[in-house]
């Protein structure tokens, strides 16, 4: 029988009885355990690398369904802050991200994704407060006519702290999803720290991380769709384990704080020196390990000021970046810079 968003949001999905409060236990801040989801959403084309969408739907309804369960067994398990890979609501569309591959797709896709408000979103808010942890959604948001790869921070008490677009889709996706605002990129105080999030090759580009690494995290999240393990031969160099992990362990080392690297497949958790606290390959069963855990001690991280003047990410290096722009470059915007939405329903005229 196939659970309903309303058994969801009031039956044991949540691991509550009827009227059962939230847990009021008093919580510890001085160690934070977080959960990467590894595991991939509904209907997604499994091993990792297949990209055959052959007769295959995007289900949202589902995929939260199976959101909910994992989060209850990251809190089950004791974690306090469970983040999910890029657009996992309701699914990243792998070797399709752009509007010619995914034209059979683009109509699915858009009434699959998350709707602020719905009845879905209710549920993962639900989700968060009756299992008393943060969660990270990485998910395609529908807004009229709009989609966004977006992000969220939501409080053990249910409340959104932050809602972030993707500042410029990378590739393909700017022909699908619109581009977000430099005015959400912000890094979030919680009682374990401060918390900044981003995605995928949003952390190869200063525009998306210097502003954020200015403001002084403790906690990286980095959100990916999927990875292969290292030297997979079936992978577009983009795709690859060595070019997205690298950017993962340079970002961890500017910002001089670990980074949660999350995906379908290989995940890890990098510390501020880069390396690898633990690593689970994409070769491991999902029914085995569908989260990966790790524990940091978070003493003291709450007090963290939320800037360094003497820091390599501040207003005094952006003005002496600006100063020293070579002057040969002409003062233009280009193309690049300029806000860029996509009409779904336009795009879906255009192309037939």
């Amino acid at each position: 029988m196939r659970l309903t968003l309303v058994s969801i949001l009031f039956g044991t999905a949540l691991g509550l009885h009827h009227g059962q409060p939230a847990a009021t236990s008093s919580t510890n801040y001085n160690n934070l355990t977080v959960a990467i989801v590894r595991a991939p959403p509904a209907n997604w084309p499994l091993p990792v690398m297949n990209k055959n969408w052959t007769d295959v739907k995007f289900d949202l309804n589902q995929t939260v369904v199976k959101a909910t369960h994992l989060i209850k067994d990251a809190a089950d398990a004791g974690a306090n802050l469970v983040v999910f890979p890029e657009l996992w609501f309701p699914g990243y569309p792998k070797g399709i991200a752009d509007s010619i591959s995914m034209k059979d797709h683009i109509k699915n896709y858009f009434e699959n994704s998350l709707v602020i408000d719905s009845p879905q979103w209710k549920t993962l808010i639900a989700a968060a407060k009756h299992n008393q942890v943060y969660v990270v959604p990485a998910f395609s948001h529908r807004e009229g006519d709009l989609i966004y790869m977006a992000q969220a921070l939501i409080s053990p008490e249910g409340k959104v702290l932050l809602l972030r677009h993707k500042l410029r889709p990378s590739g393909g996706e700017r022909e699908i999803w619109s581009d977000g605002t430099i005015e959400d990129l912000k890094v979030i105080a919680t009682p374990y720290g401060r918390w900044g999030l981003l995605e995928c090759w949003e952390h190869f580009h200063p525009a998306m991380t210097f502003n954020i690494q200015s403001q002084k995290e403790t906690l990286h999240i980095a959100s990916w769709p999927f990875t292969p393990d290292e030297g997979a031969s079936n992978a577009l160099p983009f795709e690859t384990a060595e070019v997205n992990v690298a950017a993962g362990r340079t970002y961890a080392v500017n910002t001089g704080a670990p980074l949660v690297f999350a995906s379908v497949g290989n995940v890890r958790f990098i510390d501020s020196s880069g390396l690898d606290i633990k690593v689970v390959n994409a070769s491991v069963s999902f029914e085995d390990v569908p989260l990966v855990y790790t524990s940091f001690n978070t003493t003291g991280l709450a007090e963290t000021a939320p800037y360094d003047a003497d820091a390599e990410q501040s207003w005094g290096i952006l003005g002496q970046i600006n100063a020293g722009f070579p002057s040969y470059i002409p003062n233009v915007l280009g193309k690049l810079v300029p806000h860029k939405n996509v009409s779904i329903s336009g795009l879906l005229a255009l192309l037939g």
